[in-house]
């Protein structure tokens, strides 16, 4: 029994496990080509860049939680930020917490719609959130055209851009802030509330839960709601960053999102993951292209590589949380038996 438990927790670390092996490797690659990889200035700017796909994994790991999935994350940053994007820029007479609100108001509602789909209509969730994906990206195009919206207000760009304070070569800035903030909301809500319960829940056993009173469509439904609330709060970050909004922003964020939960110890089977995993995922795929452009390698081999390592990162963190999972059935049957 003390062994299992020992186990259970070393393989509940997967996660940090593979940040460690990640950041090895690459110390050592880059050593031998004569670059100091774990220089803090290094370190500063992958947890700065990690900082926005942790808000992102958020969502997604929410999703995942109930054993859904959403693809439309990406199209959703793009779509709501370029919307009501005028209203952001410096030029505008609006203040920018109108745009702000009604940027994250908008992702709620693509987010319900999203629920109401998977919920009422009984659409699987890959099919509905990929509809919502195209379409999304489609109004983005059409109501923007060829246009980009740039030189946005200095005050919105704070929460992106904004530098806190500095310890030798090692900055701290905004985003970073931001996105510790997200994961202890999150692990609030789903650790010490009734509604982050529920959640794991309707992802372990759907149908126990509505049989115990749990209304599982309604938790989808809050569950989708924030993935779009998110999200459009992603946009607003990637858009203060880049200082302008445009259609094509977000293009590969929805399948990072999902990396990252992956990465950071959820299942698609739901009902399972701890949120602080979330970091971990996002810190891992940053160091893989950190290190990749420390190697200088070229774009077509930076890609093959880091997908390699992605999927070997996924792969191993999946198995050993399979394996503590089934460690935890085999401790609660013994104690079960003992009883």
């Amino acid at each position: 029994m003390n062994r299992k438990k020992i186990m259970a927790r070393l393989y509940g670390m997967s996660t940090l496990i593979i940040v460690v092996i990640v950041f090895l490797i690459f110390t050592v690659a880059c050593s031998a080509n004569g670059t100091n990889f774990i220089k803090p200035s290094n370190l500063s700017t992958i947890l700065n860049q990690a900082s926005f796909l942790v808000i992102l994994g958020v969502g997604q790991a929410l999703v995942l939680l109930t054993g859904g999935i959403d693809l439309s994350v990406g199209s959703l940053m793009a779509f709501v930020t370029v919307f009501w994007g005028e209203w952001l820029m410096k030029s505008s007479d609006m203040p920018f917490m109108v745009a702000v609100v009604l940027i994250l108001l908008s992702g709620g509602v693509v987010g319900l719609l999203n629920g109401l789909m998977i919920t009422k209509l009984k659409i699987p969730p890959f099919i509905a959130t990929f509809a919502t994906m195209y379409a999304c990206r489609g109004l983005g195009w059409i109501y923007l055209r060829n246009r980009v919206l740039y030189s946005l207000d200095e005050s919105f760009r704070w929460i992106s851009t904004g530098k806190l304070f500095k310890i030798d070569q090692f900055l701290v800035k905004a985003p970073m802030l931001v996105a510790v903030l997200c994961l202890l909301i999150a692990w609030y809500v789903l650790r010490k509330t009734n509604a982050g319960r529920k959640i794991y829940f309707t992802g372990s056993n759907e149908t126990a839960a509505r049989f115990s009173g749990i209304n599982t469509d309604r938790v989808k439904i809050a569950v989708y709601i924030a993935s779009g609330v998110i999200a459009a709060f992603a946009g607003l970050m990637y858009v203060g960053k880049l200082n302008a909004c445009e259609p094509g922003l977000g293009t590969d964020s929805n399948f990072e999102a999902i990396t990252v939960a992956l990465i950071g110890g959820f299942t698609m089977s739901g009902g399972y993951g701890n949120i602080w995993g979330v970091a971990g995922g996002a810190i891992v795929v940053y160091t893989i292209q950190s290190g990749m452009n420390s190697l200088k390698m070229p774009g077509q081999l930076h890609d093959l590589i880091s997908g390699a390592l992605i999927i070997l990162a996924v792969f191993i963190n999946q198995e050993l949380v399979n394996r503590r999972m089934r460690l935890e059935n085999d401790i609660r049957d013994e104690r079960v038996k003992k009883d």
